[in-house]
């Protein structure tokens, strides 16, 4: 299952080669489930975290659901294979945990040839914030020591929660999009010249092309978000953004290894 998630992934471009991206770029596309056209990209100034796996959890089990959609990168591309955590229970109801390890093995295993780290998307409620931190502290143990830990991170996690500092990752990404109820405070705490209490979370960001951007602190790396298929306009679209936001104060790093763990 994993090969042939990794033939999805490098269909319709070269193999990636993952000496030649030692730090991640300014610019990191998420691409999610669905076709992604991503040959244009510079992999000096533009890397892509892929969805590679998304495990539903039920009671005490999970199940396993890979990526099927093609993802076509230039050879060089910095990768970062995206594993989404997600519970498959009633509303307002935490399924039990399953096995940590097992789940833990599940979410590494995507760590493939050409993958430079792993980011885990997992909303936790607090209720499993525990289960959540032995989970990264295994997933961390059964990575190549060289592959890197990305998390992303509700908003709300990152400014007021200390619980992301002793977490065992390289990098927290802050989701600033699709907020909800936090997003008022968030807009206006940033705009207001304040930061991310937690100091994992001030590196990187993460940002979607239909909403408007809050003002966030220069030098942080930047992900972005399209809920419509990445082509090479979209791409064109993307990347003009973050250069209209760098202007205006938003995030960016100034070279591709500024924000590197």
């Amino acid at each position: 299952m994993v090969a042939a998630l990794l033939g999805a992934a490098q269909a319709l471009g070269a193999p990636p080669d993952a000496g030649a991206a030692p730090c991640a770029p300014p610019v990191m596309l998420w691409a999610w489930e669905r076709p992604s056209h991503l040959e244009t990209i510079d992999p000096a100034t533009t890397g892509v975290a892929f969805l590679a796996r998304t495990l539903r959890l039920g009671d005490g089990a999970f199940t396993v659901r890979p990526r099927r959609q093609p993802l076509a990168v230039p050879p060089g591309t910095h990768l970062v294979a995206v594993v989404r955590i997600e519970p498959d229970a009633p509303m307002g109801r935490a399924p039990a945990p399953p096995d940590g390890r097992a789940l833990a093995a599940a979410v590494a295993a995507v760590a493939r040839p050409g993958v430079a780290g792993v980011q885990v998307d997992f909303d936790a409620p607090r209720s499993q914030r525990t289960f959540y931190r032995e989970l990264l502290r295994a997933i961390r143990v059964m990575l190549p020591p060289a592959t890197g830990l990305s998390m992303t991170a509700l908003a709300s996690w990152a400014l007021g929660d200390a619980w992301l500092d002793d977490l065992p990752v390289d990098e927290v990404v802050p989701m600033l999009f699709r907020m909800g109820a936090d997003d008022g405070l968030v807009r206006r705490r940033l705009a207001a010249g304040g930061d991310f209490t937690s100091a994992r979370a001030r590196r990187s960001v993460g940002l979607a092309l239909d909403e408007a951007w809050p003002v966030v602190p220069v030098g942080r790396r930047v992900y972005l978000f399209d809920a419509r298929p990445w082509s090479a306009a979209r791409v064109a679209l993307a990347l003009a953004q973050a250069r209209q936001g760098q202007r205006q104060g938003h995030a960016l790093p100034a070279d591709s290894c500024a924000s590197s763990s």
